[in-house]
């Protein structure tokens, strides 16, 4: 676990003892984005709920990729962008509010789709509707709406259980790749729990700008993040990709090494 370690303890531990009685809220990304380390959110739901903290998840990482319950986790607030695990273009969001919490947030922007009754355009009252609507306060996306739910109607035909564990399988793929690579060092946590659909890798000794040049010309989707490379694939993604991806990191690690000597 030492991937995953802060001064010695687990990141949920430090992320706990740091809310001291002035603790209001804790606001955490459910996977940080570039090592991918997939955090314990339920317990830190737990130790929120006993020392009367609000609790906000960025699951941006992870809704889409895992299963995530917004009552087992006792999350507060939930946001997440549709163009990532969701599958859906960009322009789109979903944002969660526990009910008893709506009266807590302050409106800042108003508009005709936030009201009471949105579609009564000669009433003179204005009332911010009773439910998470009254966030919404302009035109919906209606193209992005579409595309979303049809996106989201293809997770659920597979089920998130078989969509987690397909993506499992594939990053454990590539954890396995890493490890057994000379030259190659493992960024992301290595134990399964910790992990949802990112995985990083340094190259040892070795450009990154020229393996990750040589990784896009070959027609590999990949991202420079925390300083190494970051492979995310999907249920879909097919295991022969994979293999490929990694001969081209060894065909790319190669190339370096005839250049440099």
């Amino acid at each position: 676990m030492r991937q995953v370690l802060l001064h010695g303890v687990d990141p949920e531990t430090a992320l706990i003892d740091a809310c001291d009685r002035t603790a209001r809220l804790l606001s955490i990304g459910s996977v940080q984005y570039a090592s991918g380390l997939r955090m314990d959110i339920e317990r830190l739901g737990e130790a929120c709920r006993k020392k009367g903290i609000l609790f906000c998840v960025d699951a941006i990482q992870s809704v889409g990729a895992v299963d995530l319950n917004v009552q087992d986790c006792g999350a507060d607030f939930v946001m997440a962008d549709g163009h990532k695990w969701m599958l859906a273009p960009e322009g789109l969001a979903l944002s969660y509010c526990r009910a008893e919490r709506l009266d807590m947030l302050r409106l800042n922007q108003y508009g005709w789709r936030m009201r009471e009754h949105p579609l009564d355009f000669d009433s003179h009252e204005w009332q911010a509707a009773p439910s998470a609507r009254r966030f919404e306060c302009g035109s919906p996306n209606m193209l992005g709406i579409h595309a979303q739910d049809a996106s989201i109607s293809l997770l659920q035909e597979m089920g998130m259980a078989a969509v987690a564990s397909q993506l499992q399988q594939r990053t454990q793929q590539i954890v396995d790749h890493i490890l057994s690579f000379p030259g190659l060092r493992l960024l992301s946590p290595q134990p399964a729990a910790r992990r949802a659909g990112i995985v990083t890798f340094q190259a040892l000794d070795s450009d990154l700008d020229h393996l990750f040049a040589h990784l896009q010309q070959a027609g590999i989707v990949c991202a420079q993040r925390g300083g190494g490379l970051r492979l995310s694939p999907h249920f879909y993604t097919k295991i022969r990709d994979i293999d490929r991806a990694f001969e081209v990191v060894r065909q790319g690690l190669a190339r370096q090494s005839r250049l440099s000597s």
